[in-house]
């Protein structure tokens, strides 16, 4: 089934734009936020992924960025449990599509309308891991792919589904809170934390493990002040990068002293970081997208100051991508999608 939504704005010529124009603006099927979507390698596609009423059913779409053409390619019918998809992902040549639905991972490959099982958990029964928290995600040349298993396993495939990493993040009195894959597939980073910020008698401690994926070893553990929501890497695998649990962020921690490098503050509270809900790196590492709310942010990686052709424009349609939780950049670094609570996907020449 294909179609052009009719709340999808005109698509425009990506080659022939300004940096910052709007390629393409989409409204994502369902009624449904626009958390889980993907930007082919390439640029030229959108995987969006969707849940129908209450969460009970679920579907994937193809979205055209050049034309706004809309294609359903998997629908997940409504069960007695809630469906929920929590990311989707396109392999290295934009041709099969890995899915998080509740505690399970699948390869989907839209040709032939096969679904292969990667990984499969049930929160409480055979793992620990929240699939809120814990998603599937691969290396910036998308070889290596992270997972999340029953039996409190982290897992790492090759292109070719073979393991190449594992290990388990069973910790005493603490729970695996968040993780994340370094642009290069070298290392991991898992993030654990116990106690409360609101107890003094059981003080919150949070850390973050970084793994070196090849020798099987934990490099260094970095502790941090508030429990991050979001952890990654930065392009050189040298800083981890990560928000706050309270929406805020994002801030770099050196990963060979484990020291804040950088952060982003807030306008006007000094002890807090600035909104940030999202965020991505471009391939060469000159430029970070930040998910602020209702609109994207670029800077320059260095320097951190703003990109004035992404300053948001008084035409803009109210409410923007309002919290915006996904960035994605494409591969060759030109084009900017990032969505948000709103269920718009707004793609800019970058």
């Amino acid at each position: 089934m294909t179609s052009l939504d009719p709340t999808t704005r005109p698509p425009a010529d990506a080659a022939g734009s300004a940096r910052g124009a709007v390629v393409l603006d989409v409204e994502v099927p369902n009624q449904c936020s626009a958390d889980a979507f993907d930007l082919s390698p390439d640029g030229r596609t959108l995987v969006v992924g969707t849940m129908l009423g209450d969460a009970y059913g679920a579907e994937l779409h193809l979205i055209d960025v050049g034309t706004g053409h809309r294609r359903l390619i998997h629908a997940e019918p409504p069960g007695e449990t809630q469906t929920f998809v929590h990311a989707v992902h396109f392999d290295a040549a934009g041709e099969h599509i890995v899915y998080a639905l509740n505690g399970e991972t699948r390869l989907f490959d839209p040709a032939s309308g096969h679904t292969r099982m990667l990984a499969e958990y049930r929160e409480f029964k055979d793992a620990a891991h929240n699939p809120f928290r814990l998603r599937p995600a691969w290396d910036a040349a998308r070889r290596r792919l992270l997972l999340f298993d029953a039996g409190d396993r982290v897992r790492i495939l090759d292109q070719d589904g073979n393991n190449v990493f594992a290990t388990s993040t069973k910790r005493p009195s603490t729970g695996c809170w968040a993780g994340a894959l370094s642009p290069s597939g070298k290392l991991l980073g898992l993030c654990f934390s116990k106690g409360s910020r609101y107890k003094e008698d059981d003080p919150e401690v949070t850390e973050v493990e970084i793994w070196d994926i090849d020798r099987d070893t934990v490099l260094r553990r970095i502790p941090m002040d508030h429990k991050p929501h979001t952890i990654g890497f930065d392009p050189a695998d040298t800083l981890l990068v990560a928000t706050t649990d309270s929406a805020a962020g994002p801030g770099a921690f050196s990963l060979e002293t484990g020291e804040l490098v950088w952060h982003f503050p807030h306008p006007f509270l000094s002890d807090r970081w600035a909104t940030c809900y999202g965020w991505a790196y471009s391939p060469d590492g000159s430029t970070l997208a930040i998910g602020r709310r209702g609109d994207t942010d670029v800077v320059d990686a260095v320097t951190r100051r703003g990109d004035p052709a992404f300053a948001r424009r008084p035409g803009d349609r109210g409410g923007g991508t309002g919290r915006t939780r996904t960035v994605r950049i494409s591969a060759d670094g030109t084009l900017l999608a990032s969505g948000g609570d709103t269920g718009r996907i707004i793609v800019r020449k970058l």
